[in-house]
C-alpha cells in the first residue's frame, strides 16, 4: 500500500489499454472499482484483475466491485441476482429469521465464490440507508428495511459473512441517503433533520461497526 493515493479510479473495458496501465503506473491509485462493462465472464475478468495486480506487484492490490443484488447487479453478464434485493431479505428476516440466516448466508456465500473467482476482493456492502417513503427512488428495494435496528442487524450479519469468504466490505451511504429527495449522482442532496433525528435514526446502522 505504500505510497498510494487516496482514490478509486475505474477503466474503460474489459482489458487495460496502455493509457490506462501508464496511468496507473504513474499515479498509484488505492484501487479500481470495476463495472459491468468490465465483465465479460469469469475467466477474462481474472485475467482483467491479474493484469492490474501485476502492475503493483501485489496480490492484494484492492479490487472493488458495486455488487449488492437487485438492480445493482455488476454481474448481469454472467448471473442475474435481479429479484435478489436487500428488501427481500429484510422482509425473510422479518417474517422468519431461521430462513433469513439460511438464504441470506447462501447468497452472501455464491456471490463470494464468483468474486474470489475473478480476482475482486472488495465488495461495496451493504447498503445501510434507512427506506423512507416520499423520498428518492436511488435507494428504494436497496435498504433493508425503514427499521435502524433491523438495518443494523442485517448489515453487521452481511460485513461478517463477506469477511468469512475473504471479501472486504464499504458501508454506505452515510450521512443517511434514505433521506435524500435526489440522486447523488446527479444532484447535490440536502438534508434537512436536526442531527438529534439522525442520531436516533438513520446513524445508528452506522455505528459500532
Amino acid at each position: 500500500m505504500k505510497n498510494r493515493r487516496s482514490f478509486i479510479v475505474g477503466i474503460k473495458s474489459t482489458k487495460l489499454n496502455n493509457k490506462e496501465k501508464i496511468f496507473l503506473r504513474k499515479f498509484k491509485p488505492w484501487g479500481v472499482i470495476l463495472f459491468t462493462r468490465n465483465i465479460k465472464n469469469i475467466n477474462q475478468t481474472l485475467k482483467l484483475t491479474r493484469s492490474i495486480r501485476k502492475i503493483f506487484n501485489d496480490n492484494y492490490y484492492p479490487i472493488l466491485i458495486d455488487q449488492e443484488g437487485g438492480r445493482i447487479n455488476r454481474l448481469k453478464n454472467i448471473i442475474s441476482f435481479e429479484n435478489l434485493t436487500s428488501e427481500f431479505f429484510g422482509k425473510r428476516y422479518s417474517k422468519s429469521q431461521n430462513d433469513f440466516n439460511f438464504f441470506y448466508k447462501l447468497f452472501i456465500d455464491k456471490t463470494s465464490y464468483l468474486l474470489n473467482s475473478m480476482g475482486i476482493n472488495i465488495n461495496t456492502v451493504p447498503v445501510l440507508d434507512l427506506r423512507v417513503k416520499g423520498a428518492s427512488t436511488i435507494i428504494g428495494n436497496r435498504s433493508f428495511s425503514h427499521n435502524p435496528s433491523i438495518v443494523s442487524k442485517l448489515g453487521e450479519y452481511c460485513i461478517k459473512h463477506y469477511h468469512q469468504n475473504k471479501i472486504g466490505t464499504v458501508m454506505k451511504h452515510i450521512p443517511g441517503h434514505g433521506l435524500a429527495k435526489v440522486d447523488s449522482h446527479y444532484f447535490t442532496p440536502i438534508v434537512y433533520k436536526k442531527i438529534e433525528y439522525l442520531k436516533k435514526k438513520d446513524f445508528i446502522p452506522f455505528m459500532n461497526k
